[in-house]
């Protein structure tokens, strides 16, 4: 059962604008904005707060080269990602390099047949077309001996990415990325399309000084849009520098300037709504994404870079996108249900639950190992065969939990592993899996003897509403926190004591639930529950009085707004 955590502060405590209703002021404060300049900053419409690129280790001597390989007439190969960060970070320095130099060409790997990052066999194809610089964006930062293999084959390359880099070695080329160990960059949590925009942002100053305008700032600004996409995509904290370049790239989302993300939008028939930053994250980036899940990630490349016959073509690219997203839909719903009959199979005992399912689709392990670490509320990892005796494996973490350091701990077991605290990947010989899964298992005991809690879910509500705060004019003042995301979720609400009046079963296996609250101050307060409506049976039941802390949100359906609580817990009106 999850713990519930009341974070309201004592309204004395509270600093900030008079305007900003205190309830906004205590999430803001509990999220680490403190001073009233910082508060106020975070409220703007359009913040001011960006770092200066050239504050990233190596930055100016990789511009530079980029710069000069470009205007020289070299080749130049940007090396990305099958997901959406990847995707979209190939894209934002494809557009930029192309406004300087016409031999300018792109490289995502195979999910399937090459894998995560840079590889030597890659390089090799790469170097076989003359390639004089490669530039990774969103991968890279444990490649040590494939930036080797790199320069011995005479070519230079540049690395650029957010993922922790090894520990005990790093690339020897030029190294982009803000959490080097030895970075003093003041963020270190810029999505991979971020890092790439840091470098654009560099080389166009860098233009701009030398009197060349065929790379302005406002083209420069015209990028961020897939930097908004990136960054929501990839979940990195929505806060600091990240906060800026959403907002700013939403705005550019909106103006429908991009025509392969206009084609897409209509692709799924989204209208004329305003694109907001969780459709980024539940239709934007899962249609991108499901290129490399399914095939080949070049489509999203191309989309996103206008590489088609015309708005014709865009629109055949985005239609075949948006088909593979529903082809992975329903893959996923499959590998979802072998994985829980294998869980259950397996009595649920495990600590860490390290699911082999050979057959599996690799290409949907990573959003069922998120789905399975939601339900079960531990660390998952879901493995699959790879090819020549080797397997794949894909986890997610709960809060709390690094990931990426229980696998360093074992490094030796893995032929390559990478992520960062919260997801990781791995390759490694099958006959090592058993060993892999009791170190996992040993490595979650450690965790439980040093926290009991760690696999208790902390749910962190502000406060009771009140019934001023029951309304659609207080809901409209939460969107001032918009945008949402990582490290800025949507923040939670408690109905407290409250009677059911009313329960509606919705989907087809009646999975969702609407039902009617009547609270203690006699409010009728409509709540919504997705997904979980059998978990919580028996709590929807009129007459039952419960405690349902949730989402304060307002319900559009067609002309009408209403307000709704989007439940995330129910517990007894007890507290119990």
């Amino acid at each position: 059962m999850a713990r519930w955590v009341f974070t309201q502060k004592n309204n004395d405590l509270l600093r900030g604008p008079r305007r900003v209703p205190p309830a906004i002021l205590s999430i803001l404060q509990e999220r680490g904005v403190t001073e009233p300049s910082c508060v106020e900053d975070f409220l703007a419409p359009f913040p001011k707060l960006t770092h200066d690129p050239f504050l990233l280790n190596d930055m100016a001597q990789a511009a530079q080269t980029v710069v000069q390989t470009a205007l020289g007439g070299g080749r130049i190969c940007v090396y990305g990602d099958y997901d959406a960060d990847g995707v979209t970070s190939a894209a934002l320095l494809l557009c930029t390099l192309r406004a300087i130099s016409d031999r300018v060409r792109y490289y995502i790997p195979s999910r399937f047949h090459e894998g995560y990052g840079l590889s030597t066999q890659a390089i090799d194809t790469i170097a076989s077309e003359g390639i004089d610089l490669i530039i990774t964006v969103d991968c890279g930062s444990t490649s040590v001996s494939e930036a080797a293999h790199a320069k011995s084959l005479g070519i230079e390359l540049i690395i650029t990415d957010h993922h922790s880099p090894a520990p005990d070695a790093t690339p020897d080329c030029l190294f982009i990325n803000p959490k080097r160990s030895d970075s003093t960059y003041p963020f270190p949590h810029l999505s991979g399309c971020g890092v790439a925009f840091k470098l654009a942002q560099a080389i166009q100053r860098l233009l701009e000084q030398q009197g060349d305008g065929r790379f302005l700032k406002a083209d420069l600004n015209r990028l961020l849009d897939l930097v908004a996409i990136s960054t929501v995509a990839d979940v990195v904290p929505l806060l600091d520098e990240n906060r800026t370049l959403v907002k700013y790239g939403l705005e550019f989302i909106n103006r429908r300037e991009r025509e392969g993300l206009d084609a897409l939008l209509e692709a799924v028939d989204f209208g004329e709504r305003e694109v907001e930053a969780g459709h980024i994250a539940y239709m934007i980036a899962p249609n991108i994404n499901a290129q490399g899940r399914m095939e080949s990630a070049d489509p999203g490349v191309d989309l996103l870079c206008g590489d088609a016959d015309g708005r014709s073509g865009l629109d055949r690219i985005a239609r075949d996108m948006a088909a593979n997203n529903r082809a992975r839909k329903a893959e996923q719903e499959k590998t979802h249900r072998l994985c829980e009959k294998i869980i259950g199979q397996g009595g649920s005992g495990e600590l860490f639950p390290v699911v082999y399912a050979p057959d599996a689709h690799e290409g949907v392990a990573g959003i069922v190992a998120g789905h399975l670490k939601e339900s079960l509320y531990r660390p998952v990892f879901i493995v699959t065969d790879g090819e020549e005796g080797l397997v794949k494996g894909t986890g997610r973490s709960v809060p709390g939990l690094d990931l990426h350091g229980m696998l360093s701990s074992v490094a030796p077991l893995f032929e390559r592993f990478g992520g960062h605290a919260g997801a990781c990947g791995f390759t490694m010989k099958k006959q090592n899996l058993e060993r892999f899964r009791q170190a996992m298992q040993e490595a979650m005991a450690e965790a439980l003897r040093a926290d009991p809690d760690i696999l208790t879910e902390e749910i962190k509500v502000v406060k009771v509403l009140d019934a001023s705060e029951k309304t659609l004019e207080f809901a409209e003042t939460l969107r001032l926190l918009e945008p949402h995301g990582e490290a800025n979720p949507k923040p939670l609400f408690a109905s407290g004591p409250s009677r059911v009046e009313s329960v509606h079963r919705m989907g087809t296996e009646e999975e969702h639930a609407r039902f009617m609250l009547r609270t203690g101050d006699g409010t009728m307060l409509p709540c919504i529950l997705f997904r979980r409506a059998a978990e919580y049976g028996m709590y929807l039941q009129p007459g039952a009085v419960v405690d349902v802390a949730g989402e304060l949100g307002i319900n559009e359906f067609r002309d009408t707004r209403s307000l709704q609580l989007v439940a995330r817990d129910i517990r007894r009106g007890d507290g119990a």
